[in-house]
């Protein structure tokens, strides 16, 4: 069974006392990949791993609890689950619902997915909101409650920023791990106190055209996609980016991939073999590059949503809820 290097790396880096282990079945006996995600306290950790036979297994390190996404090898999710060192989980994954992906291993994590499997059917209609609410105002000392809110309610609009926020509040501090709230608490604070609101037409360095401008009003919508080498670009962006381009790429959204590596010789290096049909752009500044220096970069890689306005409708550092978020976006059209 393969075992994602980045996991051999963290088991190196943090030790063995920090670790855990995932075990898993995918129901229909498929053979594919899965890559997995999370925030280990210090930076968003990537893998992936071989399915064989349905049957799955990779190990992770982090000093607390983590909240791990699961994805194909196209960033569809499938599901997710909580762990913390020393699990050892089980999960069974059903392809067509995240929700309805089953665990054990820790028994806050079994109360979530046995909570996400009974509410399936209402989730998929659209009432979560609601049922979130509810159940975040009868336990407001349980973790779960606090896993719903990040996973459930959509911080990408305005309304369930907002509804987000207030659901934090009402959870009790010990609840409410930071690994697990820091990219919706980030989205709150950038929203209330945020960087620029707008982005402006900025200049950059073009793979296949030398020194050019972005101009926010050449596209109904524009996904920005920013990263380095350093940050798993080639495992991780390139990927989701593909994935997103062959879904919608083209006149209704237009795919820039801006590299922030230190040289013009390391982008062009890097970028060669990737055959991809969006846009390959250089920033020789890094993200206090002119352009973007507004626009308040908090980690890399990072992923931008903006209108023909220049209006951020989403920042995020995840591939896929940039990639959920498109896909929402398009189907209204």
């Amino acid at each position: 069974m393969a075992v994602s290097l980045v996991a051999a790396f963290m088991a190196v880096a943090c030790g063995d006392s920090d670790r855990f282990t995932v075990k898993g079945t995918v129901e229909g006996g498929r053979s594919m990949n899965l890559r997995y995600v999370f925030y280990d306290g210090d930076a968003f950790m990537q893998g992936i791993t071989a399915v064989r036979g349905g049957d799955f297994r990779f190990e992770g390190t982090a000093p607390q609890p983590v909240l791990i996404e699961l994805f194909d090898n196209d960033y569809r999710l499938l599901g997710r689950i909580y762990a913390a060192k020393g699990d050892e989980i089980e999960c069974r994954i059903d392809p067509a619902d995240p929700n309805r992906l089953s665990a054990s291993g820790r028994k806050d994590l079994s109360r979530w997915t046995q909570w996400l499997r009974d509410n399936a059917d209402a989730l998929a209609a659209g009432r979560g909101d609601s049922l979130v609410a509810a159940y975040v105002e009868r336990n407001p000392g349980d973790v779960v409650a606090t896993l719903l809110v990040v996973t459930q309610i959509d911080a990408s609009t305005d309304r369930g920023l907002h509804l987000a926020d207030s659901m934090l509040t009402l959870i009790a501090p010990e609840a409410r791990p930071l690994n697990i709230t820091r990219s919706l608490v980030a989205q709150i604070e950038q929203h209330v106190h945020g960087p620029e609101a707008r982005m402006r037409d900025f200049g950059v360095r073009m793979r296949d055209r030398g020194n050019d401008t972005l101009r926010m009003a050449s596209s109904p919508l524009t996904l920005f996609a920013l990263s380095t080498e350093r940050t798993a670009r080639r495992d991780s962006v390139v990927p989701a980016l593909r994935a997103i381009y062959k879904s919608h790429g083209g006149r209704r959204l237009r795919v820039v991939d801006i590299s922030l590596d230190i040289d013009t010789p390391a982008w062009r290096r890097i970028t060669r073999p990737d055959s991809a049909g969006w846009i390959q752009a250089w920033l020789p500044g890094g993200t206090a590059s002119r352009g973007i220096d507004s626009l308040a970069v908090p980690s890399l890689p990072y992923f931008i949503v903006a209108d023909s306005t220049g209006s951020q409708l989403l920042r995020t550092p995840s591939a896929a809820a940039a990639r959920s978020f498109i896909d929402k976006r398009m189907a209204r059209k």
